[in-house]
């Protein structure tokens, strides 16, 4: 099992470093480890109003798999000028779900883990673009 630790990660520019720093590692089975992106925030931007990323591990029904859920929120939030406070206006969730068949080798597993985040990884501006815009490619 892996241990918990900050995640790092690249603004929009693809220059700008940002950090989720770990918050709380995984309970146990269903619970959540916890990353909230604290370091580089907006100054003064309350922690309610910070992106977070999420993951917890489960078992599917039948327990022959293990399903791993990832989940990204990052809020919109404005200053409010009158009352000098932070008003969340909505948020982009992002959520990705593995399903692991317990009977592939883990061989087998590594690489189509790795192969797909791989893909979607820094050098995938295609799936970036595609998101962004709210339409596949075509």
């Amino acid at each position: 099992m892996p241990n918990m630790a900050a995640i790092s990660s690249k603004k929009a520019d693809e220059v700008t470093a940002i950090t989720f720093d770990a918050l709380t590692g995984a309970a146990g089975d269903g619970s959540k480890a916890v990353w909230r992106q604290d370091t580089g925030a907006a100054a003064g931007l309350p922690v309610g109003h910070r992106a977070t990323l999420t993951m917890a591990t489960v078992w599917n029904g039948p327990r022959t798999a293990r399903r791993s859920i990832i989940e990204f929120k990052r809020p919109y939030s404005t200053l409010n000028t009158v009352t000098s406070k932070y008003e969340a206006n909505d948020s982009v969730v992002a959520r990705l779900e593995f399903t692991v068949p317990q009977a592939v080798p883990a061989s087998e597993i590594n690489e189509s883990v790795y192969q797909f985040l791989n893909a979607l990884g820094v050098s995938a501006g295609l799936i970036k673009l595609s998101v962004a815009a709210g339409f596949a490619p075509q």
